[in-house]
């Protein structure tokens, strides 16, 4: 039997078939203990929609992200690079993140119907990776995992949110229940740590919960308003923060770009105009923590939606961290 030969330029790698090992994000090393915890970044899968009202699928979302069908890993596929040596970006012509270190912490374990012990496990394990000097990049999972993500950020205040939505998520209550995706930014606003609040990219609000966000202080930017001015003109609407949280809902991408998720609405943002203004925003606010949900695998056409929102939290990333 006749070996393949190695393309010219490519060093010979022995056993190149043999590779096994667990998916993470961005093939990130794992941290099975956060007492352990050495990492620029953590990311904290939280497969929770137990507050969906609507199509649930969001508890998916953390593992499709993880085996996001892209070639995304910051290690080199050839073996030649050690870890963290960032992603090669085509338009800057070098590694973006290289040098900056990544850990997937797994899943917080989440026992169904448990709605207020799970919230306890999110914040413990969001206070514990900023306890260690890791910036955490939550996945869910519903809307409603954002309140106990931010309940565990309490070092930083103020702390600023920018809501990326097509809702605004200022619903009180709905029949009493408090900790739904309906109410997620109305329970942060609640929270004696949190300072401004901007929502973007809002397409569906009552009239109720609008009023009252507006009475609250919040800032709120439509699409069509986003879509009006661009995405530097709404990044520099939004406020400067010493401490900066994001809390980013894939709805409010247009359903062309992000079929996956459980309640899309029509006339939403694209992928660029969105990498921009998160761009512009982190030049001048200090990104602290940031989530990224209700990716909904089983109504994600050609994995489109795990795809693009890998996308972006690559870009979040690489913009909060320089490469080194």
């Amino acid at each position: 039997m006749t070996a393949t030969p190695t393309p010219p330029g490519r060093p010979q790698e022995p056993w190149p078939m043999l590779r096994a090992q667990p998916r993470t994000f961005f093939n990130a090393p794992l941290c099975a203990d956060l007492d352990r915890l050495e990492a620029d970044i953590a990311f904290i899968g939280v497969p929770f929609d137990q507050g969906t009202l609507g199509r649930p699928g969001a508890r998916f979302g953390p593992d499709a992200l993880r085996d996001a069908p892209r070639a995304y890993s910051y290690t080199d596929p050839y073996g030649r690079q050690a870890a963290a040596e960032g992603f090669f970006d085509l338009d800057a012509g070098d590694e973006l993140l290289r040098g900056v270190s990544m850990a997937d912490c797994g899943n917080v374990t989440i026992v169904p119907s448990e709605v207020t012990g799970n919230f306890d496990k999110i914040t413990r394990a969001v206070a514990k990776a900023v306890e260690r000097g890791a910036l955490p990049a939550v996945v869910g999972g519903d809307h409603a995992i954002t309140f106990p993500v931010v309940r565990g950020l309490s070092q930083f205040a103020p702390l600023n949110i920018v809501h990326f939505d097509a809702h605004l998520d200022y619903t009180h209550d709905v029949q009493d229940a408090l900790y739904t995706h309906a109410s997620p930014i109305r329970r942060c606003r609640e929270l004696p740590h949190v300072g401004h609040i901007t929502s973007v990219g809002i397409r569906s609000a009552r009239r109720t919960p609008y009023e009252e966000a507006v009475r609250d202080g919040s800032l709120i930017i439509s699409g069509r308003r986003f879509r009006q001015i661009g995405p530097q003109a709404v990044a520099d609407m939004i406020p400067a923060a010493e401490n900066l949280y994001i809390t980013f809902d894939v709805d409010v991408l247009d359903p062309t770009l992000a079929p996956g998720t459980g309640t899309p609405e029509t006339g939403g943002l694209f992928y660029q105009e969105t990498r921009d203004c998160l761009t512009a925003l982190l030049k001048k606010s200090n990104l602290v923590a940031f989530d990224l949900v209700e990716v909904a695998p089983p109504y994600d056409n050609s994995q489109l939606t795990v795809q693009v929102a890998a996308q972006l939290m690559q870009d979040i990333l690489a913009a909060r961290f320089p490469s080194r």
